[in-house]
């Protein structure tokens, strides 16, 4: 059995790095913590270690729950690192200011209906934004990146994922905002209720208001 060969790195983040492989005629992501010099290192492996255990069990939940994410190939304890399906396709934030207007509708819809499932399993995604989200060769979307994605019931965590994707489109896609915003939040109400899509959407209201008094005051 070959040893995964690095095709390219996808991202490097503050936690991570995110990999391209190939691995016996199969291409795959990795995702490897990185250790920390400045802590401990006993208490960096567990901290890794936790985390990347947390994020698989996010990966499967939301598998079972319907939500399109990359499968899980192989989860190395070792060295905090999650082998996962490589999703060929580009980031939304890269495709939608070209896409047709019916498309982006369409895709809204379907990103509404992907995050109100993620939020009826109690999972809030964290840094739910454009770049986030995968268009694939065949037009379907995934969610990726769940490193802070977490467990909860709090309205409020479930607002700030929406205001997070608000906020994305303001800055790249800001003369589709308003149209995307609109049939997302269509997609969500058929997933959570339209009571509970209201309580959510007042939440999101409430931290754009108190940014904008966090701006005033500054």
């Amino acid at each position: 059995m070959e040893e995964p060969k690095q095709i390219q790195v996808i991202r490097i983040g503050a936690e991570a790095i995110v990999s391209r492989l190939r691995w016996n005629g199969f291409d795959l992501v990795s995702k490897h913590r990185v250790p920390k010099p400045y802590r401990v290192p006993e208490l960096d492996r567990w901290i890794r270690d936790r985390r990347t255990i947390r994020e698989a069990k996010i990966i499967v939940e939301l598998k079972r729950a319907g939500v399109p994410a990359p499968a899980i190939i192989l989860l190395d304890r070792s060295s905090s690192t999650i082998y996962m399906q490589y999703i060929k396709g580009v980031e939304l934030k890269k495709a939608l200011d070209r896409l047709d207007p019916m498309k982006v509708v369409e895709i809204a819809g379907r990103l509404g209906e992907i995050v109100g499932r993620m939020h009826l399993r109690k999972i809030v995604h964290g840094d739910l934004t454009t770049s986030n989200v995968i268009l694939d060769e065949a037009g379907r979307i995934y969610l990726i990146d769940f490193g802070l994605s977490s467990v909860t019931d709090d309205v409020e965590e479930f607002a700030v994922d929406i205001h997070l994707l608000d906020r994305s489109l303001e800055s790249a896609h800001h003369k589709l905002r308003e149209r995307f915003m609109r049939n997302f939040l269509l997609g969500y109400s058929k997933i959570v209720g339209r009571e509970r899509a209201l309580e959510v959407l007042g939440k999101v209201k409430e931290i754009r208001m108190r940014g904008r008094y966090v701006k005033r005051g500054g």
